[in-house]
């Protein structure tokens, strides 16, 4: 897959960035969801993994945008701070991933992603025949 990560601490973004080509994705930062608009205007990003308080809007409005902008695209939030009160209600039903993200944690989500977009397979008799649906 093709992830875009806009952390506005670079060490975070850079970090991640390393964690997701080490499990075999192409990668790509931004230090701000301003930044990350010449990106978006270059590559098509299957994921977005964005940080909760960035200066300029937060993960969950950069996310919300994300998702008019390019409906196929998924976000997930990144937070080293707990999800309670209006934070976990900004959040609502996207994705959330905390920080330090762990290996473990990263690779499962991004399977769960992947195995979404692949779809399940149904396999009809005969030589061939595989119909996929989403």
């Amino acid at each position: 897959m093709r992830i875009l990560v806009i952390d506005d601490y670079r060490n975070h973004g850079e970090t991640l960035l390393d964690l997701l080509r080490t499990l075999g994705h192409d990668a790509l930062y931004a230090q701000s969801y301003g930044d990350a608009q010449w990106l978006l205007d270059l590559f098509r990003f299957d994921l977005a993994v964005l940080d909760f308080d960035m200066p300029e809007t937060t993960g969950p409005a950069a996310a919300r945008q994300l998702a008019t902008r390019f409906p196929d695209m998924e976000s997930v939030i990144v937070s080293a701070h707990a999800l309670r009160g209006p934070r976990r209600e900004e959040v609502g039903d996207l994705a959330f991933l905390p920080k330090p993200v762990s290996r473990t944690a990263l690779a499962s989500f991004l399977e769960q992603i992947e195995q979404a977009r692949i779809g399940s397979a149904l396999i009809l008799r005969g030589p061939f025949a595989v119909i996929k649906y989403k």
